[in-house]
């Protein structure tokens, strides 16, 4: 019974900028992640509909995006915690000098970056041991999107800044406008009811940029109607090197997101080598398995934003006990949902793929894959209270460590040399989240993060 005691009050913060929830961030939080995978997934079923090479291409392009996009976070994560954690201290100008700059330097990192990788894209995704024709449907669909990416980025600011002062409703209603808009042009593109240049690979990467494009016209709309007490004024250049903060907060980090991030797209590379039918497996079973961690993922996100509030008022035991309770909550959702996925994993593979061969590898990963949310679980909640309580270098180096002396290497060897195939990497990606999630585990429970806080 000990195990499943709730107590509200660890899930409500009084302050000037009104009262903040624990369900008043973790809802929009898994809307929207519900709805930004529900683009991606919307997208692979759409291409579904050409051919296997096609989903194969978009999905390992879509995983190296992922990995610029987790670059791009670095600013608005860091962001997040100098915001909230001033916030907490109560230094309202601090944390709108935090908001102001983020944006700037975001929308300049992701511009730069975003040309950078669009000249270079064959060379980068021929690294990922793409190959032929799916090589050619991958450089297209990746070279689109990525010189638009500023859009996402931008957006990603802007979207951050609104929740840490409690207005998360607002990513809510950008994704939901950018899906519904996605969706249309999917269906124009690929059911073609009139005459459209739109078509295949192509096609439906303009259709993702376009409805970004969208979606960061509606966030600004919605940020300058907010009042929120933040102004762009030409004064706030006095004030760039808090861009330092939040380097110091967001590049650990980001690092270590980039880092798990780079590991997947090195492991697809290893898959690559296994066959075509291997890496359309994974990619169908990484649209599915999303559904069942997003929850972990919405509520470590929240937390984190709790927890940097608290930390920066010093309420280290509420915090204490905010992350215990939602650390419980989050392993039994995993546990649950992966059960539910698994009993009914031969219904909704075949919403994928019709190839008995990817059926009959996703029912067994689907098991396996318990285990992978239950470590999923421990670094979602536990690795965002850290970062929130300003302890990033731990969290970083740890993720370094295992991503790549656990998850890739092993990965070779069971999934490679022994022969297991796409079975062997996921039990390496097991191996990587439970190692992990122990030791921030026990991070949080040795207290060391009181002693990191960003602000005095």
């Amino acid at each position: 019974m000990v195990f499943f005691a709730y107590d509200k009050q660890l899930n409500k913060l009084e302050s000037a900028e009104g009262v903040l929830t624990l369900s008043s961030l973790f809802i929009p939080f898994f809307v929207e992640m519900i709805l930004i995978n529900l683009m991606g997934t919307v997208n692979t079923l759409a291409l579904s509909h050409y051919s296997d090479n096609a989903v194969a291409a978009v999905g390992a392009s879509a995983q190296l995006m992922g990995m610029i996009f987790t670059f791009y976070s670095v600013i608005s994560s860091g962001a997040a915690i100098v915001i909230n954690q001033n916030l907490g201290a109560k230094k309202r100008e601090m944390a709108a000098n935090a908001a102001v700059i983020s944006v700037f330097f975001s929308g300049f990192i992701s511009i730069t970056i975003g040309i950078l990788l669009a000249i270079f894209s064959r060379p980068i995704l021929v690294a990922m041991n793409l190959k032929d024709e799916v090589l050619n449907q991958a450089i297209i669909y990746f070279r689109i999107c990525i010189s638009f990416s500023f859009f996402q980025a931008i957006n990603t600011s802007f979207s951050g800044i609104l929740r840490s002062y409690g207005k998360p409703k607002a990513a809510v209603k950008v994704s939901l406008l950018m899906n519904v808009l996605n969706a249309t042009l999917n269906y124009i593109v690929v059911l073609r009811p009139f005459e459209t240049p739109l078509k295949g690979v192509s096609g439906i990467a303009i259709s993702a940029v376009i409805s970004q494009g969208f979606g960061l016209l509606f966030m600004l709309t919605i940020f300058f109607k907010s009042s929120l007490g933040i102004h762009f004024t030409k004064d706030i250049i006095k004030q760039f090197d808090i861009i330092f903060k939040i380097l110091k907060i967001g590049i650990p980090g980001g690092v270590s997101s980039l880092s798990y991030s780079l590991s997947q797209v090195v492991s697809t590379g290893v898959i690559a080598t296994l066959g075509a039918t291997a890496v359309t497996s994974k990619i169908y079973l990484e649209n599915i398995f999303f559904y069942v961690y997003v929850l972990g993922l919405a509520l470590g996100q929240a937390t984190s934003i709790m927890i940097s509030r608290l930390a920066g008022s010093h309420e280290f035991d509420h915090a204490y006990r905010l992350n215990k309770q939602n650390l419980k909550i989050t392993i039994l959702c995993n546990v649950l949902l992966s059960i539910s996925i698994y009993l009914l994993g031969g219904y909704i593979i075949r919403l994928f793929t019709s190839n008995p061969e990817i059926i009959r590898i996703a029912r067994t990963i689907m098991l396996i894959d318990l285990f992978v949310e239950i470590g999923r679980g421990f670094n979602h909640i536990e690795a965002n209270s850290l970062r929130g309580a300003g302890d990033v270098v731990f969290p970083m180096l740890i993720s370094i460590i295992s991503c790549w002396s656990i998850s890739i290497l092993f990965s070779y060897i069971l999934g490679v040399k022994l022969g297991l195939g796409l079975l062997g990497c996921w039990i390496a990606f097991a191996m990587d989240e439970c190692f992990r999630g122990t030791l921030f585990f026990l991070r949080w429970r040795s207290r060391k993060w009181t002693t990191k806080l960003i602000v005095n």
